[in-house]
């Protein structure tokens, strides 16, 4: 457990330091139209999580939501800070290389936002940009500390076999050891027999010699 809390910090820490998102303001394309809209950076973004957080921040906006051809629309969305009137949000993935982005795009009803006429939505929406690219970014952290961490437990599964086995492999030796000791004393009780064996031999042929000596006696 101590291994794993040092990687997830380790990991964290290598990844998140000084990296933030970066916001910007541009011209997107969208299904119906090229736009002004809020564009987030999102590191080390994973696409799948991505799609996943944009997904439940455009169902937060209210109104109707939809997904379709890569993109996310909250029609008829309505926030405090948005003012009284309704409005349509759209948001889209846009992969540039390794870096994922993701545009946010208004309609107020009319006009589409942009920073210089709608001061006070703009930084509401932007607020709200930034604080998902943020989540989204630790959640594809979060993800890739636990990948890194299953392969971090199965190599610690592996460190443990390989210890099992190096005890087993040491208790197998002291078992040989024991059994050699065992067939080296064996041997030396063997050895001892046999010259006992051997003089009782040699007394039982005397025996034998003697009483065949008797034959010749015998007239």
């Amino acid at each position: 457990m101590k291994q794993i809390t040092l990687l997830t910090a380790t990991l964290f820490t290598t990844l998140v330091f000084s990296q933030e998102v970066k916001i910007s303001n541009d011209k997107v394309s969208f299904s119906h139209g090229s736009f002004d809209a809020i564009v987030v950076t999102i590191p080390y973004a994973n696409k799948d999580v991505v799609e996943k957080e944009l997904k439940s921040e455009m169902k937060d906006w209210g109104g109707k939501y939809n997904s379709s051809k890569g993109e996310y629309t909250a029609k008829e969305a309505k926030m405090k800070d948005m003012g009284d009137k309704y409005f349509d949000g759209y948001a889209k993935i846009i992969e540039s290389g390794s870096e994922i982005k993701v545009a946010f795009a208004v309609d107020l009803g009319g006009a589409y936002m942009n920073h210089n006429e709608h001061k006070d939505q703009h930084k509401t929406i932007e607020n709200r940009a930034k604080k998902f690219a943020q989540n989204a970014s630790k959640e594809s952290v979060n993800g890739m500390i636990e990948v890194e961490t299953k392969v971090l437990k199965k190599l610690n599964g592996e460190k443990e076999d390989l210890l099992k086995d190096i005890e087993d492999s040491k208790k197998d030796i002291e078992n040989y050891k024991k059994k050699i000791a065992e067939a080296e004393q064996k041997i030396k009780d063997d050895e001892a027999a046999t010259q006992k064996k051997e003089g009782e031999i040699a007394t039982q042929t005397t025996k034998v010699e003697e009483t065949q000596g008797l034959l010749k006696k015998i007239k």
